[in-house]
């Protein structure tokens, strides 16, 4: 483990990215199909489109009452984007804003940027200060609980359009 005074902590993290990645892996990414990739689930949703050959995501209105849906496609270009950031900024790099980001289109890019977050994890003193992700400098054992849960919390997220799709009949 990276951290000589703190081992249980990157081995905890590396265990609770595990469970969750298992979850994704069995239960959620083999059902998504292209009809569920970019099915709406109402007429206010968010989603990502193909524009000129690009993947293209919808920005949500913040200051709206009624904060819109999401699509499947969506989720997993948010979770590509902000988990790009994450491993850019923790190694040195800068982040990019929602509008610069372009999505892989495909389900794979996300277990890729599992591989780079697990060689962080392995590999980077879990102290260390992360600065310029967050609204505070935070060490990376911080950043690390705060991607296992936007993880899991993504992740359901589709699961939940996954099923309701299912249950929706047209």
């Amino acid at each position: 483990m990276a951290s000589t005074d703190s081992p249980l902590t990157a081995r905890t993290l590396l265990k609770q990215l595990d469970l969750i990645w298992l979850f994704a892996e069995q239960h959620v990414l083999p059902r998504i199909d292209t009809t569920s990739l970019h099915w709406e689930p109402s007429p206010n949703c968010v989603a990502v489109r193909e524009i000129a050959g690009r993947f293209v995501a919808d920005w949500p209105d913040e200051n709206t009452d009624v904060f819109p849906e999401t699509t499947v496609a969506w989720l997993l270009w948010h979770i590509e984007w902000w988990w790009s950031n994450t491993i850019a900024v923790c190694r040195g790099g800068n982040a990019v804003g929602p509008d610069v980001y372009e999505w892989s289109g495909t389900v794979g890019g996300i277990g890729e940027l599992r591989v780079q977050w697990v060689d962080i994890l392995e590999t980077t003193e879990l102290e260390k200060t992360i600065v310029g992700l967050m609204p505070d400098e935070a060490p990376l054992w911080e950043i690390a609980g705060w991607v296992n849960f936007e993880l899991t919390k993504n992740v359901s997220e589709i699961s939940q359009l996954l099923t309701r799709k299912a249950n929706t009949r047209y």
